[in-house]
């Protein structure tokens, strides 16, 4: 064994020396332990911690070790509602009043609410609470937390992330809230409902909640912040919480991995849940441990190659329909994304996740690859060859443009080298060009791009991500800058069809409208779908079994979604031997 001791080992010791918190903006020491580590040039101080605590596990219960987030140091901030909040803040620590997971996003599970009840018109949800839930400091869960909360959110509009149009919530009695809204909001009540709730007690104190560091959390939740330094952070079980007999894991803990060091910590198992890409995966991490180890990578969303709409050369449907028979998304995905993932479906819905909800008799269609019939395509409507080859617009206009992406996201660097290789071959140039992250997202969300790529997220059903993939409400803001819908689509018979949905608990009419928005995507192409987007998850089942995978798929397995991780947890044992 290494020099670590047995103390350093303890779960419930592991970075003992930051339990005190220090002042605004101090720095915390590392303990010895991590600087040696460091010293050492092992695959993280906190991974160094963790490797070393074999023999400690006959001991005490070992933690689940998870990797949600790449990061050199943490900060500490478990404030839910602000952008920088580390991982497991929601969920675990600040409860949602339902519980619901993409994988089933019919059957929610009422948590801190235990119903919900709308008015005829859909403009007031009425939420009964339970009754038993106390806060970490012990102060009685209530109506008044729900309320400010919600009144945080509209006051507040950094943390009202979901743009709800929120206009009032006041408490009818000790556990019961009413909550309205400016218009019709049947459709969200799955995102009002994974909200966390947070205490008012606390929260109230804050000039600007939204944007508080929040060093010691006061929570509800299963579990509860033990110990904090900067490379590793430990949450324990909350004995006292109203569902703690069925979380059986005692101890979490958050280790710091860079992506670097992360495929290294995986191979010597020092993790047992992840949610990352890794390149040959079966061969640096499954083939090590093939009994434990596995991987499952559902579609969680769309990788779109998507179009300014709001310039003229793209609102041409037959170019649009032109490159997108001459992708090979087939191509994309085994080289972009080693084959991990299947080809997107026509209607942009992810598969397995969404696969129910694709219209019966759009199952079985795929995209179609064809050269021959994209030239045609082209051909005909007035895209003629120049002497370089380049095909060029009526308009003259030269078919030939730099595809913006971020340089660090090496499967996009790989996507667009395909298919700019693909899309030469019909006279089409779409050149790669690596920007800095900020570049690329301040380029796609003011509209200054010609062509780029985004990622539209499954959410929690078709609805949310044909609102968010195609919605007027997304117009631009004063600035010109958007926030979803980045091609800019904005068209009536979409924007009928999403309202349809939302003005309606009835599910065939429900039914109707997301067919609709189906048949839209699949016919007008207002993006281009080219590769599945994954949910990566990665798991190892030496200590704790119970994972979800393909032949269980009960909910999505990446650590990085606050419902999804509380399911898990509650399905997770310690491994047999």
């Amino acid at each position: 064994m290494s020099s670590l001791s047995h103390q350093s080992c303890d779960p419930g010791r592991l970075g003992a020396e930051q339990a005190a918190p220090g002042g605004a903006g101090e720095p915390r020491p590392l303990p010895d332990v991590s600087r040696r580590a460091l010293m050492l040039g092992g695959i993280g101080a906190a991974g160094a911690t963790l490797a070393g605590c074999g023999a400690a596990a006959s001991e005490q219960e070992p933690p689940v070790r998870i990797k949600a987030a790449d990061t050199t140091l943490f900060q500490p901030n478990f404030n839910p509602y602000s952008g920088q909040a580390l991982q497991g803040a929601s969920g675990l620590i600040y409860e949602p009043m339902q519980v619901i997971t993409a994988m089933d996003v019919e059957n929610p599970e009422q948590w801190l609410a235990s119903a919900f009840t709308w008015n005829e018109d859909g403009t007031v949800l009425t939420a009964t609470l339970r009754e038993d839930v106390r806060w970490t400091d012990g102060e009685v869960f209530d109506a008044e937390d729900v309320v400010f909360t919600f009144l945080m959110m509209r006051d507040f509009p950094a943390a009202n992330t979901a743009a709800l149009p929120l206009l009032d919530a006041v408490a009818v009695d000790e556990f019961t809230v009413e909550i309205s809204f400016e218009s019709t909001t049947f459709a969200q009540e799955p995102t009002i409902g994974e909200l966390p709730i947070v205490p008012e007690h606390v929260f109230s104190a804050f000039e600007d909640p939204s944007a508080e560091q929040v060093e010691d959390p006061v929570g509800t939740g299963p579990y509860a912040l033990e110990r904090f330094s900067d490379q590793l952070y430990t949450f324990v079980r909350n004995d006292e919480h109203w569902m703690a007999e069925e979380f059986a894991p005692r101890t979490l803990a958050w280790p710091s991995y860079t992506s670097q060091t992360m495929a290294t910590a995986m191979q010597a198992g020092d993790i047992d849940w992840a949610g990352d890409f890794i390149a040959n995966i079966d061969q640096i991490f499954v083939q090590h441990d093939p009994e434990h180890r596995g991987h499952w990578y559902p579609g969680n969303g769309i990788f779109n190659l998507t179009f300014n709409l709001e310039k003229e050369l793209w609102q041409d449907l037959e170019l649009r329909r032109g490159i997108s028979l001459a992708i090979d998304r087939q191509e994309l995905s085994d080289i972009a994304m080693l084959g991990y993932v299947d080809v997107p479906h026509p209607t942009a819905l992810p598969r397995p996740t969404f696969e129910e909800f694709i219209s019966e008799d759009l199952r079985d269609q795929e995209f179609v690859f064809d050269p021959d019939e994209a030239e045609r395509v082209l051909d005909a409507a007035g895209y003629a060859r120049g002497a370089d080859g380049v095909r060029v617009a009526p308009d003259g206009t030269p078919l030939s443009f730099a595809l913006q992406i971020p340089s660090d996201y090496n499967d996009w660097v790989i996507a667009t080298q395909v298919l700019d290789e693909q899309l030469r071959r019909v006279g089409i140039q779409f050149t790669p060009r690596g920007v800095s992250f900020e570049s690329w997202t301040e380029s796609r969300d003011m509209g200054t791009f010609d062509v780029t790529l985004s990622i539209v997220a499954a959410g929690l059903g078709p609805w949310f991500m044909y609102r968010s993939m195609l919605s007027s409400e997304h117009a631009p803001e004063d600035d010109g800058r958007v926030f979803a819908n980045f091609q800019r689509w904005y068209d009536e018979e979409t924007d009928e069809l999403l309202s349809a949905f939302a003005e309606t608990e009835e599910e065939t009419e429900r039914a109707r409208a997301i067919d609709g928005l189906q048949r839209i995507v699949v016919d007008e192409l207002p993006a281009v779908p080219i590769i599945t987007a994954p949910n990566w998850f990665n798991y190892n089942t030496e200590v704790w079994t119970g994972f979800p995978s393909e032949e269980n798929p009960y909910a999505l397995g990446s650590p990085v979604n606050a419902a999804d991780r509380m399911i898990i947890l509650r399905r997770l044992s310690r491994t047999d031997g």
